[in-house]
C-alpha cells in the first residue's frame, strides 16, 4: 500500500488542471495553505512539469520573475560527469524553486538566491572532474547536505548523523556565505533570463493551450550549462 503523505487528500489528487487553474486564478486563493499544498502535490507527487506550474501562476498574475524562475531550465556544467547527477537531484531543484516562489509570494518580496539543489547541480559535474579549493568544497558539501536532510531520497538512511558520515565537521551556513551568494545569484539570473528570452512572463500562453510534446518536456532536456 502506497503511503500517503500528511495533508493531502485523494479528493486534490482528483483536481483537474482546469480546476487547478481556477483556484490559482483566484487572488484571494493563491496565498492559502490548501492551495500551497496543491501545487507541491502537483509538482511533488503527480511531477507535473516546471511549464504548466509557471503557466498556473503566470495565470495568477504572480510577478513575471517567479514565473520565469519557475520556467527556466536547470543550470548545470557540461562535462563527462554531468550525466551522473542523480534523477532525484533534478526534482529536487523543480520543488524547491516552487517552494521558493511561494516564501517569496507570502513575504510580498522577490529573492535573488538559486536553491541550494541547484548549486549542488552545477557543483557536482565540477568537483568530479578536478579538485575544488577548500573554500568551494565547503559551498559543495553545505549544499549537497542541505538538499539530502530535506528530500530523503534514500529510505532508512541515517539523516541525523551525515555530517558523520560525509567525514567533517558540520559546516554553517556563514561560513560559505559569500562565495554561495555569489554563485547562487549568478545561477538564478541565468535561469531568469533565459526564460524571459522564451517569452515568459508576457502571458503567452496558457495551460489548455500546451502542445502535448510541451507538456511532455522534462527538466533534464531544458537544461543549460553554466558557461552558456
Amino acid at each position: 500500500m502506497t503511503k500517503r503523505k500528511k495533508g493531502y487528500s485523494d479528493s486534490n489528487k482528483n483536481l483537474t488542471l482546469f480546476e487547478v487553474e481556477k483556484i490559482c486564478g483566484n487572488k484571494s486563493t493563491l496565498l492559502s495553505q490548501s492551495t500551497q499544498k496543491l501545487l507541491r502535490l502537483m509538482v511533488a507527487e503527480l511531477e507535473i512539469n516546471s511549464a504548466a506550474t509557471a503557466s498556473l501562476l503566470e495565470i495568477a498574475e504572480v510577478d513575471k520573475q517567479l514565473v520565469q524562475y519557475i520556467a527556466g531550465p536547470v543550470i548545470t556544467s557540461t562535462n563527462c560527469w554531468q550525466s551522473c547527477i542523480p534523477q532525484w537531484v533534478y526534482k529536487a531543484v523543480t520543488i524547491d524553486r516552487l517552494d521558493t516562489v511561494l516564501e517569496e509570494i507570502e513575504k510580498g518580496s522577490i529573492g535573488e538566491l538559486a536553491t541550494p539543489s541547484e548549486v549542488l547541480t552545477v557543483m557536482m559535474p565540477i568537483s568530479l572532474e578536478a579538485p575544488l579549493h577548500s573554500d568551494w568544497v565547503n559551498v559543495y558539501l553545505w549544499a549537497s547536505h542541505t538538499t539530502l536532510v530535506k528530500h530523503k531520497p534514500f529510505p532508512n538512511y541515517d539523516y541525523e548523523n551525515l555530517w558523520a558520515k560525509i567525514g567533517t565537521s558540520p559546516i554553517n551556513y556563514k561560513q560559505i556565505q559569500h562565495n554561495y551568494k555569489s554563485l547562487a545569484a549568478d545561477i538564478r539570473f541565468r535561469v531568469v533570463s533565459y526564460a524571459a528570452k522564451q517569452g515568459w512572463g508576457k502571458r503567452h500562453k496558457s495551460p489548455e493551450k500546451l502542445t502535448t510534446n510541451e507538456s511532455q518536456t522534462t527538466n533534464i532536456a531544458r537544461q543549460l550549462t553554466l558557461f552558456e
